[in-house]
């Protein structure tokens, strides 16, 4: 954000439960490569976004639960994945962005 007074913080990526709102998993963002951390080689070729909803679900696969996620996360190429890990995707997807 070039007008943000401090240009310091912390980016917390986080997984809560939507019916009571606790937290389920997180991780701190540690720069751009920091998504694919503990994620199978074949998954770290994809976008940053999908890489970080794959890391943050792997606790919830095979559950048959929804995923909920704003249009940075939201991608055809992660919701084919989560199909494959028996979950559901439901998020705003944009025209231009494509896969």
């Amino acid at each position: 954000m070039p007008k943000k007074p401090n240009k310091y913080g912390l980016k917390i990526m986080c997984m809560t439960d939507a019916k009571n709102g606790y937290l389920v998993d997180a991780y701190i963002y540690l720069g751009k490569d920091s998504d694919s951390q503990g994620l199978p080689i074949e998954y770290q070729r994809l976008n940053k976004p999908t890489q970080a909803v794959l890391r943050l679900v792997a606790s919830i696969e095979g559950t048959h639960r929804n995923v909920t996620t704003d249009n940075w996360f939201t991608s055809v190429e992660l919701m084919n994945i989560l199909m494959q890990k028996q979950l559901t995707l439901v998020g705003t997807l944009k025209i231009i962005k494509g896969n």
